[in-house]
């Protein structure tokens, strides 16, 4: 026995290390012996004293990637343990649950960095170091890629792979995803992840995991292996090049991970499965293939052939576990474990002191005592969790979930075509918000004006916006703006071309891109404009909203005196002094700060411009999806039933997570009155802007004044909240698509359904039993409320008029009759008539 099998042997008997650490030393200190003895041709005794020495420098490396490991975990854990003692609620009261839960999601009492906004920060960071990238291959109306396109992304792809195409293009382009891969890589590493740097890698692998478990084990390492290179992958145990038969054993446990998803590592009763989340990302980095032409045949047949979905989904993973780590340690699973336990221990202490008449709570809301109320909070913190880990995301069931995920995108496309009109009410969100926070109240909207039309022209201000570390959706996804009305969207790839298509073609993609961005960048020119001014100085509103989210005089007077960016140096279009911002990216890139403050500040001035750019441009939260939906999951019933209940009602949700919460939340009755009533009467006045305009839309006249009574103004009200739909019930007993109010209630799905069986076994029923049938008019308004496109504001009078109405007047006998009942129906409960009337050739 070697003196080093010995050393571990008494290791395991004093205690300095466990049993699997030992068995783990064991194994490779005989794989390497093993290794220089019939590789390298040494002697026993030579073999086992390299392989000793070799051993040992592994454990040392291992023991020290643990301690920082450890030391940043217990940072973690000793800054949650501060939030808790420091947390106030809006009552003033210590409150560790939803000091917990404010980690988790956007909440106005603490400005701590939260998850949700840190995954938009990080993707931001990304995004602006290939902004050029992005404007190059950008997804066209409909997820559509153009001949130039596809071609300059296989020579990209090529150039990633370390091949010389001679396109100056791709080189280019190929080195700026480089450079945002290795920033990714390092932020990830700073917060407690492990990846190794690879000057070789190009781009990562998407497997579909449905895919590779149709494959057996054999197949899919018969199909990869050849395309692997096999000299570029070392063998993480040990270090060493692998063999024949390690790397077929490597390759086994690659796909046991994939086809299973992470289960083939379980342990049962751990809280979490998988590899640790600050290892699991080295996954990306053990497959090295020879070549782009091996990458793309196997992402053909096994992932996803498209290499820039590849970047952008690579991009969205890497950013949510870069904030996983930022916000809830090297170990997110054991500081969810730890915390929840500290408040469920906290909560107990509390009861019994409750019991006692010694703790009492100024409001419970709907609970009855201190336990109720925690595990209410607890219980929506533990979803909230499990959102940012992606798990309710996954369906039950994989057909179900993919047939109503598709189903709900071609309902988009056929409902959300006058969408963008609504989308005007964000005006009036962006100037209270501008307000609120000491900002020119219209310079957001005018710089969201800039943007809309440049989207005809140069994009100049788009990429400056992208540079500043403003996420670029709509330049990076299909179909994402869909956030905004949907609870969540994650659907084959044709449908949710569909609904891109009228999204984008209706210009509501583009309203709200340029909205949010032109708002970020409002935040950041101000800052710029008031840059020569000491803290006390600033607008008092601007100052209050600083010191909200953690800065205060000192931070501010090192934020002013970083140099500010002239976009002109980098688009020829834009003139010296037009566009001058104080970009937060730029502190940290500053030299003379330590890395501490510059990621505090930077984080801190980033926080606060995509919070108040919710607010400003109210898309979605991730509060609002789980307040409405729980832990309900697609591909089952009750979550696909939740599904369709919350399509289109993900807007005003998020107003009443936003702008009412922070209504409410002012203080005193004057406070919050100045605050809610500036913001109803407003969402209103453009509710009513919005109604009418729908209206000439659907070729009718605008409503006289002497109709705009309060069930006028209340119907506007409502549009101007986001609940259009619902105030179709003010005017009439059913809605614009004549639904009752139970299946407007239970949603667009179910309302397909209904009207589907209805068309189809209804007429069918009414038929066999002699009963006189409305297929004709059924049949007609059916494909009027669900053709996809058929709802384009611009588009969709010409569509009702020369295509449903005659073909409803060839298979309705009851046409000019109901038409002309429809006619005195409207003139009696809004006292309008029709400028172009049903059954019309052309407009009155």
């Amino acid at each position: 026995m070697s003196g080093f099998k010995k050393c571990i042997i008494n290791g395991v008997k004093e205690g300095l290390i466990s049993e699997s650490q030992a068995h783990k030393l064991r194994d490779n200190l005989e794989e390497l012996q093993s290794y220089y003895q019939i590789n390298k041709g040494l002697g026993k005794t030579e073999a086992e004293k390299l392989a000793a020495k070799k051993t040992l420098e592994l454990a040392k490396i291992e023991f020290a990637e643990q301690l920082r490991f450890t030391l940043i975990q217990t940072q973690k854990i000793q800054e949650i343990e501060t939030l808790f003692k420091t947390y106030r609620n809006s009552n003033g009261e210590v409150d560790i649950p939803n000091a917990y839960r404010s980690l988790m999601a956007q909440d106005n009492l603490n400005p701590t960095p939260n998850l949700e906004r840190a995954i938009d920060i990080e993707r931001g960071k990304a995004h602006a170091l290939m902004a050029d990238l992005l404007d190059q291959m950008k997804y066209k109306m409909g997820g559509r890629q153009s001949k130039l396109q596809k071609t300059n992304l296989t020579l990209m792809v090529r150039e990633m792979m370390g091949e010389n195409t001679g396109n100056v293009n791709a080189k280019q382009l190929s080195e700026a995803w480089k450079a945002t891969a290795e920033h990714l890589r390092k932020r990830f590493n700073k917060f407690g992840g492990k990846v190794l740097s690879r000057k070789d890698w190009g781009l990562p692998q998407i497997h579909d995991s449905l895919v590779v478990r149709s494959a057996s084990k054999e197949d899919w390492t018969d199909f990869i292996l050849p395309k692997l290179d096999i000299d570029k992958m070392v063998d993480e145990r040990s270090g060493l090049p692998f063999t024949d038969k390690s790397i077929r054993q490597a390759l086994s446990e690659v796909y046991d991970n994939i086809a299973t998803e992470g289960m083939a590592t379980f342990k049962p009763g751990t809280a979490a499965y998988g590899k640790k989340l600050h290892n699991r990302r080295l996954d990306h980095r053990f497959l090295a293939f020879k070549n782009a032409d091996s990458w793309m045949e196997y992402q053909t047949r096994f992932g996803s052939p498209d290499p820039f979905k590849t970047m952008m989904e690579h991009i969205n993973g890497m950013s949510r576990d870069i904030s996983m780590l930022k916000i809830l340690g090297a170990d997110p699973d054991a500081t969810h474990t730890w915390a929840m336990g500290m408040i469920k221990k906290q909560t107990k202490i509390d009861a019994a002191s409750e019991a006692q008449g010694k703790f009492k709570r100024k409001r419970l809301n709907k609970y009855k005592n201190e336990e109720d109320r925690t595990n209410g909070i607890l219980k929506n913190t533990e979803n909230l969790y499990a959102y940012h880990k992606g798990n309710l995301h996954k369906p039950i069931d994989g057909f179900m979930g993919r047939s109503f995920a598709a189903l709900r995108q071609l309902l988009t496309a056929a409902q959300l075509g006058g969408a963008s009109v609504m989308a005007i009410t964000d005006f009036h969100w962006s100037r209270i918000t501008s307000k609120f926070n000491g900002l020119p109240a219209y310079k957001a909207n005018q710089n969201s004006l800039k943007l809309l039309k440049e989207g005809m022209t140069d994009k100049a201000l788009s990429r400056t916006a992208i540079r500043s570390g403003l996420i670029a959706e709509h330049w990076s996804t299909v179909a994402g703006v869909q956030a905004r009305y949907l609870n969540e969207v994650d659907a084959p790839f044709w449908a949710k071309r569909v609904s891109d298509f009228v999204l984008r073609g209706s210009g509501l993609s583009h309203i709200t891109q340029s909205g949010r961005w032109a708002f970020g960048m409002t935040v950041m020119g101000t800052l710029a404009d008031e840059s020569g001014k000491v803290f006390g100085k600033l607008d008092v509103k601007l100052q209050a909203a600083l010191k909200k989210y953690g800065i205060n005089e000192a931070d501010w007077d090192v934020i002013r005196s970083t140099k500010l960016y002239d976009a002109a140096i980098d688009e020829p279009s834009i003139k010296t002094g037009q566009v001058t911002l104080l970009r937060p990216d730029d502190i940290m890139a500053r030299a003379d700060l330590d890395d501490a403050t510059r990621e505090y500040l930077t984080t801190r001035l980033l926080t606060f411009i995509t919070n108040e750019t919710n607010f400003a441009v109210p898309t979605s939260s991730a509060k609002g999806k789980i307040f409405a939906s729980g832990n309900t999951q697609p591909g089952t019933l009750p979550g696909e039933l939740m599904n369709s209940v919350l399509m289109y009602k993900n807007f005003p949700i998020t107003l009443g997570m936003t702008h009412l919460s922070r209504g409410f939340q002012q203080v005193g009755l004057v406070g919050k009155a100045k605050y809610l009533v500036p913001m109803i009467v407003g969402g209103t006045i453009m509710g009513s802007l919005a109604y009418e305009i729908k209206q000439v839309a659907a070729g009718k006249k605008p409503t006289p004044p002497s109709e705009m009574g309060i069930k006028y103004w209340l119907n506007a009200m409502i549009y101007g909240g986001g609940l259009g739909i619902f105030g179709d019930f003010l005017l009439s007993d059913q809605n614009r698509y004549g639904g009752s109010l139970s299946k407007t209630v239970a949603g667009p799905v179910v309302s397909f359904l209904g009207d589907a069986i209805n068309l189809t076994v209804g007429n069918a029923k009414q038929l066999a039993t002699g009963e006189e049938t409305n297929a004709g008019k059924e049949l007609a308004a059916f494909l009027q409320r669900y053709t996809p496109g058929g709802s384009l504001w611009y588009g969709r009078l010409v569509f009702e008029r020369l295509i449903i109405d005659t073909l409803e007047r060839l298979i309705n006998p009851d046409f000019n009759s109901d038409n002309r009942r429809n006619i005195k129906q409207l003139k009696k409960r809004t006292g309008q008539e029709y400028w172009w009337s049903p059954g019309e050739i052309k407009p009155n």
